[in-house]
């Protein structure tokens, strides 16, 4: 099916594709995927037991992969995205950004803090763009599910190992070692954005 010239997904093909490629080890995937994500965009050290504010990463990835099923709910676009783990992890981003962002806004209504306060509220279209850049040319490289992951807070944000491992169950050593293959990487990574006009 097509719409404004875009190929979106039937229902069907997305309940086949949901039973394909929602397994325990892309739910895994997708759950250390939003624990960074609400590091990197929120500064959130996400709390295993308690979560956030009783938000829960569990609740957030549910909702994503049942927005999907609802009549009228999220659509595949299959032209942006023909694997369609990365459209449910585009959508996990959207659901991670309300849910926080909502949430937050209570903090900001009940302080009544400044109104230049540009922690939450910001435009980052330039950013996504270049880390959308830097993620093509990894995956192009065959990089692995770790390490794109780890790709924007760890070499990006340059956070500490003690506190990913905390987050995220991965030992010190096998980070070390993933950083050293992105390091690799990192050369023609610069190339690329060269080639495509970014300064950095």
């Amino acid at each position: 099916m097509a719409s404004n010239n875009r190929k979106v997904a039937s229902y069907d093909e997305i309940c086949r594709a949901i039973q394909e490629v929602y397994t325990s080890e892309f739910y895994t995937v997708l759950f250390k995927h939003a624990v960074v994500r609400l590091w990197t965009v929120f500064k959130i050290k996400y709390n295993h037991e308690k979560g956030f504010r009783g938000i829960m990463v569990e609740d957030m990835i549910n909702d994503t992969v049942e927005a999907f099923l609802k009549e009228g709910g999220r659509n595949w676009y299959m032209d942006k995205h023909p694997d369609f783990r990365k459209q449910i992890i585009s959508a996990l981003d959207s659901v991670i950004s309300n849910t926080l962002s909502t949430e937050l806004e209570k903090t900001y209504d009940t302080f009544e803090l400044l109104e230049n306060d540009s922690e939450i509220y910001f435009d980052d279209s330039d950013y996504q763009n270049l880390l959308s850049a830097c993620y093509e040319e990894l995956e192009s490289m065959g990089a692995s599910d770790l390490e794109l992951l780890l790709f924007e807070p760890y070499i990006i944000n340059d956070m500490k190992r003690n506190d990913l491992s905390k987050l995220l169950g991965i030992s010190n050593d096998e980070l070390t070692n993933i950083k050293k293959r992105l390091d690799r990487k990192l050369l023609f990574i610069k190339e690329k954005l060269k080639m495509l006009n970014y300064e950095k």
